[in-house]
This record gives C-alpha cells, sequence and structure tokens, in this order.
C-alpha cells in the first residue's frame, strides 16, 4: 500500500509540474505575445497621390517595413491641395496623426510659425545634414531650427523642338549654362517660330510657352533675375518691393508676351502648357526637369533642352523646391516617424528613391550615384549635368513667410491678370497693399 501511494504521490508531482511548467510557458507565451505587440509601433504618413508617388512610394514603405519589422506604416495619399487641408485641420486640432507630413517647401515657416512641426535638430547628426544640399537644407530652416528634412528638388529648362528650329534656320541652342540665352533672345526666337498659316490672329504653333505662368514659384525668378525681392528679410512685409523697377520691367515683359509680341499662348492651363509641347503647338517650353522621362518616351518627339534664360544685366536665377518631410509636433511616435524620414531622405535608400521617381534630388550622394551612372552620360539624362550646376548656383528658394499661402494666392492673380493686358503699375501697387495687409497679422 504504502509503495502504491509513492507511485501515485510521484505521478501527481510530475502531473503538477508538467501543468505548471505548461502554465508558465502559456504565460511566458502570453507575455512576449504582448511585449511584442507594445514595440510594434504604427505610424500615419500623409503622402502625395501624385504619379509616380501613387505607386513608387508603396514601395518603399515596403522595404521600410522589412528593414524596421517593429515598425508599421499607414500611407495615406492625397492631392497637394487636400494635403494642404488635411494638416490645417489635423494638426490644427493638435491631433497626434498624420505622424509624418508631406510639407511644400514653403510652407516650412508657416507650419514652423503655427506650432504644427517638432523641430529636428537633435534627431540628426552632422554627418546625416552634410548629405543634403544647401539649398533645400535652407528652405527646411526657420529661425535657425531646422523643420523639415529636403525630400525632392526642381528645377526648370528651356525644351525646344528640333524639327521647328531646322525647319526655320534656327542653330541649335547651347547647353552651357555659361552660354544660356537671355529673354529677349528667347523672345527673338519664339517669334522666328510662331506660324500663323491662315492670318486670323490665332497661330497653328507658339514660339513660347511657360508652364507655370502664373504661379510665384516659375515667375519670381523674373524680377530676382533683375535684383528684385520676393518678400523682406523678415517674410513679414512687401511694402516697397513689388512696385519697384525690376518687377515693373519683368512684368512688362511677361505682358508683352501675350499682348504685343504674341507668341506664347493665353488661358492655357500649367498642366495643360506641359501637354501643348509634345502636341506640336509650341515650339519652346519653359518647363520642369522632370519633363524629360516623359518626353524622352515620345518617338516621335524631337526636341532638347536648353538652360533657363535670364535677363541681360541682371542674373541667372532658376525655380527650386518641392517636398520636404515634417514630423508633427503632437506625433506619440517621433522616434518611428524620425526613422522613416531617415530612411527616405538619406543613403542608401534617397538613391532608390531616385531611381524610382527621377525627381531631382535633395541629397549629394544621389548625385554622386547619378556621376557613376553610365546612363546619365547620354542624352537626354545628361540634362543632370546642368541641373547639378543650377542646384548649386542658381536655384533660389521661395519665399520663406508664415503667410506664403495667402502671398501665394494674390500674387497668382496679380500674374494672371497682367498677363491678360492689365495695367502693370496699378496691378502692382494693389497686390503690394493686399499681400502687406494679409501678412500683419504675422507681425
Amino acid at each position: 500500500m504504502r509503495k502504491l501511494l509513492l507511485m501515485l504521490m510521484a505521478v501527481f508531482l510530475v502531473s503538477a509540474f508538467a501543468f505548471g511548467n505548461g502554465k508558465q510557458e502559456s504565460q511566458n507565451t502570453e507575455t512576449e505575445s504582448t511585449e511584442s505587440q507594445k514595440e510594434t509601433t504604427e505610424i500615419t504618413f500623409l503622402c502625395s497621390s501624385v504619379k509616380p508617388y501613387d505607386t513608387a512610394m508603396p514601395k518603399m514603405i515596403q522595404k521600410f517595413e522589412s528593414e524596421n519589422p517593429n515598425i508599421k506604416v499607414k500611407l495615406e495619399q492625397l492631392p497637394t491641395k487636400n494635403i494642404w487641408q488635411m494638416v490645417e485641420v489635423k494638426l490644427g486640432a493638435k491631433e497626434s496623426v498624420p505622424d509624418v507630413v508631406f510639407t511644400d517647401a514653403p510652407l516650412v515657416t508657416a507650419y514652423a510659425v503655427k506650432g504644427y512641426l517638432e523641430p529636428l535638430d537633435s534627431y540628426f547628426s552632422s554627418d546625416e545634414l552634410s548629405q543634403y544640399l544647401d539649398v533645400p537644407l535652407k528652405a527646411c530652416t526657420y529661425n535657425g531650427k531646422l523643420y523639415a528634412a529636403p525630400f525632392q528638388n526642381s528645377s526648370q529648362l528651356l525644351y525646344y523642338n528640333t524639327d521647328m528650329f531646322d525647319a526655320a534656320g534656327l542653330k541649335r541652342l547651347s547647353k552651357d549654362p555659361a552660354d544660356r540665352l537671355t529673354w529677349s533672345e528667347v523672345v527673338d526666337l519664339a517669334k522666328k517660330l510662331t506660324i500663323d498659316s491662315d492670318n486670323d490672329g490665332t497661330p497653328e504653333v507658339f514660339g513660347l510657352g511657360i508652364s507655370q505662368i502664373s504661379r510665384p514659384y516659375q515667375m519670381l525668378t523674373m524680377p530676382e533675375s533683375l535684383g528684385g525681392k520676393a518678400i523682406s528679410d523678415d517674410g513679414l512685409s512687401v511694402k516697397g518691393l513689388l512696385t519697384d523697377s525690376a518687377w515693373k520691367q519683368s512684368c512688362q515683359f511677361i505682358s508683352d508676351l501675350f499682348n504685343v509680341d504674341k507668341v506664347a499662348p493665353k488661358g492655357v492651363s500649367a498642366s495643360d502648357m506641359l501637354a501643348y509641347f509634345p502636341s506640336g503647338k509650341l515650339a519652346m517650353l519653359i518647363g520642369p526637369d522632370y519633363n524629360i522621362r516623359a518626353y524622352s518616351q515620345l518617338k516621335d518627339l524631337h526636341w532638347d533642352y536648353a538652360p533657363y534664360p535670364y535677363f541681360k544685366n541682371g542674373k541667372p536665377v532658376t525655380p527650386t523646391g518641392s517636398w520636404s518631410l515634417g514630423i508633427n509636433k503632437y506625433s506619440k511616435n517621433k522616434q518611428a516617424a524620425m526613422k522613416l524620414i531617415k530612411f527616405l531622405t538619406l543613403t542608401p535608400a534617397c538613391v532608390d528613391w531616385f531611381y524610382m521617381d527621377g525627381h531631382l534630388p535633395t541629397n549629394k550622394n544621389t548625385f554622386t550615384a547619378i556621376d557613376n551612372d553610365s546612363k546619365f552620360k547620354e542624352w537626354p539624362f545628361n540634362v543632370f549635368d546642368l541641373l547639378t550646376y543650377e542646384s548649386n548656383n542658381t536655384a533660389v528658394p521661395r519665399p520663406m513667410t508664415p503667410g506664403y499661402l495667402e502671398y501665394e494666392s494674390i500674387l497668382t492673380n496679380a500674374f494672371d491678370d497682367i498677363r491678360n493686358g492689365a495695367d502693370i503699375d496699378t496691378t502692382l501697387s494693389n497686390t503690394e497693399d493686399q499681400i502687406d495687409r494679409s501678412l500683419a497679422k504675422y507681425r
């Protein structure tokens, strides 16, 4: 009996140990699972939905998540204006999402003043910051603090139809920035290239198109080429600036393109203007650098490129600026958000992004990769030699002001009026007063 009892006790102890050990293992598994769940962070990324972002960005996010398995990215892609609206609604209400925000370069200052963005200086090492080009980095800085990381850049070129040049007996244009055309030389060419076969006053082919004819991004380069200023140094006034001789001369030139020389088409939107050139309705086009990719795929379009024009006795000034990436000041996942920003904007992933996207980069190491790729030694992708020069020597960012959206809206209307023949002095005077009143609330 005693032997039997001992055997039963042994069985009981083994069973109890097994049960207890199994329970402990179960608890350990549950604990590990809970800890794993706690370690997984989800961040929301508000991003542009236009091409190629719509297909390229999900691929980059997939790569990021594979390298950072404890971070999941919820990608919200919207058109540009909807991004601006979303930022005002969400960050204006101090909501914690989105965590990472696509921020147009001239809006960085506005968002910093409004308290929407987290200062990023403490997140970056000096070596990391040294990867960015100076001008995009400056555009992301306000009052000595960095509020966004440069992600994309941009520039502009003079595209021209080589068949039309040949038919008119005109010499091909130089790609050397030292030989860039003046605006008056461009108009002389445009007159020779404008074709109105039936003399009905509406040319079948216009000599020149300017892709963003009403947008400050494009048009500020004209008064700036003549030494004019876009805004005061503190970004809070335009008093006496928009009515100076540089602005009057450049705006008269814009008006004459449409109303005196009549070499440029009226009433064509920026997006439609880009399509005018390959359709054969334009002999020359001032347009964005990223058109290179699209135009290179059109076998029936024979074209080439040249540097952006400038005013004689002035200096070359080219447009620049595009998207940067900021962190919502109210985000609860700033470390994870910063990992995504560094991934997208620093080496090596910034190089991967360039090959998917094709826009002018902001990272110096991407330019090094371009220099080492034989593809970019051949036309038309050798354009990056010129674009690199412009980025380092002639690029001027848009005004850094907390009232940029108001500034842009009022000035866009003014450029539209000037294109349609409005009196220059009156238009500039009224525009100056309107912008100054709109900026008063930020002083």
